[in-house]
């Protein structure tokens, strides 16, 4: 058990007999195109700034790769002062001083875990490598494996890509052509590069198949990152261990969207954990971090979403109302829980201080609608339930490795 404050206990903190784990975060985030025949993304740069405000208190050094817009520096005022641009020297400049410190941490006795995340355009070249676009040119599915996965001191890597027709050939963002059964593409993919040979490497891929379903205006964000960093945040935590693991992820995932209709607004992810530990987690909000904490008890539950005082929405999820589920959150910062008919403001004002939402006070909310694929992620995304009844059936249909469920977290005082 770990101690948050104000009397509140978290469920699976790190244990003892654990080896300490350190994180490093590097996020390429490019919204530019290297196709003229292929517009600009909206809001991959909205999804690096997001992940960066994420992950960057969870981590002893996290990197952003990307040239903000305008609106996205209004969002996050300060933040393009700490970016570089995404060109090819800068990821390899960053990735050697990363590399530095995770070997000293590997020195140390630490396990040094790294999260790579793409946020951006990818294509397919004419020979049938998938690249992703940088700035000054393509980063080949060969450059990943040389320059990033081969030479990484890492002891655990988690690769969490968004791009269409990536390095691993899936489709995500973009609308390029649709090729074979996916999963079957991915495996073989995969295999043919070896990936088994660096069973430390995890990965988690997008592979929706229309551009309208990615970037969604009424958050400015890719649907898939706004599902993966709910998740991780804490949403798809179904046993209230403080974990995210990925069969976690990939059930969570899979509820979110199981309610959308519409075809444009479907994922079909592809994640694999690392071979060298399938329970390794893809967030543990149990260790240090300078995040603060939403606790939503029991007794409270349906859709829901969290956003701050600048619009941007962090989280999102439908909760049963027989667990409680906490939410780690960036401090220092004002909030709103909401529904679709209400809404809830809050404060986080330093990292390890918890917020009971049980105590909060509500008033009326309205929702504007903003058309057909608009009104389907409104009222279809994270319409189903999450929780340990759909992540039982779930994982026994896909054969993934569960985590163990509890009746319940202890958070009493």
């Amino acid at each position: 058990m770990l101690l948050l404050g104000a009397g509140w206990i978290l469920p699976g903190s790190a244990r003892a007999e654990d080896p300490q784990r350190t994180s490093y975060t590097l996020i390429v985030a490019n919204n530019a195109s290297l196709d003229p025949k292929q517009a600009d993304l909206r809001y991959a740069d909205d999804d690096g700034a997001r992940y960066y405000e994420l992950l960057a208190p969870q981590s002893q050094q996290a990197v952003l790769l990307s040239v903000l817009d305008a609106e996205t520096q209004e969002r996050h005022p300060g933040l393009a002062a700490r970016t570089r641009p995404p060109t090819r020297a800068a990821l390899l400049e960053a990735l050697q001083g990363l590399n530095a410190r995770m070997a000293a941490d590997k020195a140390a006795g630490r396990i040094p875990v790294l999260y790579f995340i793409f946020t951006g355009h990818g294509q397919r070249g004419a020979a049938g490598e998938g690249s992703v676009s940088l700035l000054d040119g393509p980063f080949s599915r060969t450059d990943l494996y040389k320059q990033v996965i081969a030479p990484s001191t890492a002891g655990l890597l988690h690769l969490i890509v968004d791009a269409c027709d990536s390095y691993f050939f899936v489709n995500s963002r973009g609308a390029l052509p649709v090729g074979p059964a996916l999963g079957a593409a991915v495996t073989q993919h995969l295999a043919a590069r070896e990936l088994e040979r660096y069973p430390h490497v995890g990965v988690v891929l997008s592979t929706s198949k229309a551009q309208e379903s990615h970037e969604w205006s009424a958050i400015s964000a890719g649907v898939f990152s706004h599902q993966v960093r709910s998740a991780l945040a804490g949403a798809a935590d179904v046993n209230a261990d403080g974990r995210v693991e990925y069969s976690e992820l990939m059930a969570f995932i899979a509820s979110a969207s199981q309610g959308v209709e519409d075809v444009r607004g479907r994922l079909d992810i592809f994640a694999r954990p690392p071979l060298l530990d399938r329970s390794a987690p893809l967030s543990d909000l149990a260790q240090k971090s300078g995040l603060g904490y939403l606790l939503i008890p029991e007794g409270q539950g349906g859709r829901m979403w969290v956003e701050d005082t600048r619009g941007v929405r962090l989280a999102e999820f439908h909760k049963e109302r027989e667990r409680a589920l906490v939410l780690g959150l960036p401090a220092g910062r004002g909030y709103y829980l909401r529904t679709p008919g209400q809404e809830a403001r809050f404060t986080v004002a330093q990292g390890r201080e918890v917020v009971d939402a049980g105590g909060l006070s509500w008033t009326a909310l309205s929702v504007a609608s903003r058309g057909a694929l608009e009104d389907a992620f409104r009222d279809h995304l994270f319409s189903v339930a999450f929780g340990p009844r759909f992540y039982s059936g779930y994982v026994a249909s896909t054969g993934a490795a569960p985590v163990t469920l509890y009746p319940g977290p202890d958070l009493s005082p």
